[in-house]
């Protein structure tokens, strides 16, 4: 029989695997996963406290321990050019899609690439995004007990910042932002997504026609070099031997407070010095891609860096980088997976995310069910 598949959104990053799979109507808010891009090659022998979920997995005869909160373990940089077609990253995306409670499942995923990794020569590179496919349709197997797999029936690559761009046009309901309507159809708007590895500009053509090639692209400035340079600043202040666990530093970032042998100091100075550092370095990128901005008709600012500079600094920051109208999307940090979200669940046809699946395959749970 023909089924429609669960729309699923995922923001696969480098440094989180963000996950949108639902609305929850009664408490008006979406459902989320969030997870770390946190894990190491092999099986690592982590002692546990009480009845805990394996986070231990096998995908094409590799091993691999995902860090499940272990803020100490030492784990696999991400920042590595063929990250979305890796291994790792389908270990990661599967772990993530199996926390949110979607295990034995067989969904439609969305994921995303980079604008640079999207684009070869202003038109999607379709090849790299059929890799993208390939490499996720493999199958992830739980070492040990856990919950069952999703088994992931159809996929749909978008790019990063138009995936934004939808999560600013649409509701949860699939009605459209008459406000963001109107300004697209007559000026580009420009996404800049400040993401983990990467700082990606998409500048949409009115009516959404596609992205100004020439006028878009990606700068490997993303938040993890951010995090990397206060990690440094942290531990010549403090004079530590220790690296600073890069979650410890986003807590400093959250709270412009740094627990050091039990004691909080006052760190606003290091955090609010390097965000300003960064936004220039926002800026200059910006200023290389799309000039002064000002035949633009706004700004949206998105990613787990938009997020971050926003806590530190607020809002109005963002006007070093562009002077005209500039939205900093809600929970930025999920924007490309909630605007992936929407693009599978109001945009793709019903018929595209239909399979057929065996008359006994087990009735999905209800999303509105699901624990965040």
């Amino acid at each position: 029989m023909k089924k429609q598949l669960i729309g699923i959104g995922q923001d696969d990053g480098h440094d989180t695997i963000k996950t949108c799979y639902g609305f929850d109507e009664a408490k008006k808010e979406y459902l989320y996963g969030y997870h770390k891009s946190r894990a190491n090659e092999g099986l690592q022998q982590v002692m546990s406290v009480g009845n805990q979920h394996s986070s231990a997995y096998e995908t094409e005869g590799k091993q691999f321990t995902v860090a499940n909160g272990q803020a100490l373990i030492r784990t696999m940089d991400t920042r590595m050019i063929d990250y979305p077609v890796s291994d790792l990253n389908r270990t990661l995306v599967n772990h993530a899609l199996a926390e949110v409670g979607l295990g034995g499942q067989t969904i439609f995923l969305v994921t995303g690439l980079p604008v640079d990794q999207y684009y070869k020569d202003s038109k999607p590179n379709v090849a790299l995004i059929q890799r993208k496919m390939d490499s996720l349709a493999k199958p992830v197997r739980r070492i040990g007990v856990g919950a069952p797999m999703a088994k992931i029936g159809g996929q749909k690559v978008l790019s990063e910042g138009i995936a934004a761009f939808y999560d600013a046009m649409m509701s949860h309901d699939g009605t459209y932002n008459a406000s963001i309507q109107q300004i697209i159809s007559r000026r580009p708007v420009a996404v800049v997504d400040m993401g983990g590895k990467t700082l990606d500009i998409a500048v949409v053509i009115e009516n959404v026609r596609g992205v100004y090639g020439e006028r878009s692209g990606t700068a490997d400035i993303g938040v993890l070099s951010l995090i990397t340079k206060i990690a440094s600043r942290l531990k010549s202040k403090f004079e530590i031997s220790n690296d600073v666990p890069s979650t410890y530093v986003e807590e400093a970032c959250r709270t412009k407070m740094y627990e050091f042998f039990g004691e909080m100091h006052d760190v606003s100075e290091i955090i609010e010095t390097a965000c300003r550092e960064y936004l220039s370095e926002v800026k200059n990128f910006f200023v290389a891609k799309v000039g002064d901005g000002s035949d633009l008709g706004a700004a949206i600012f998105v990613g787990g860096g938009a997020a971050l500079i926003r806590s530190a600094l607020g809002d109005e920051a963002f006007a070093v980088v562009f002077r005209g109208k500039c939205l900093v999307a809600d929970q930025a940090e999920y924007a490309n997976a909630r605007g992936m979200w929407k693009y599978v669940n109001f945009i793709m046809r019903e018929e595209d995310r239909s399979v057929d699946v065996p008359d006994t395959e087990e009735a999905p749970m209800s999303l509105s069910k699901v624990a965040a």
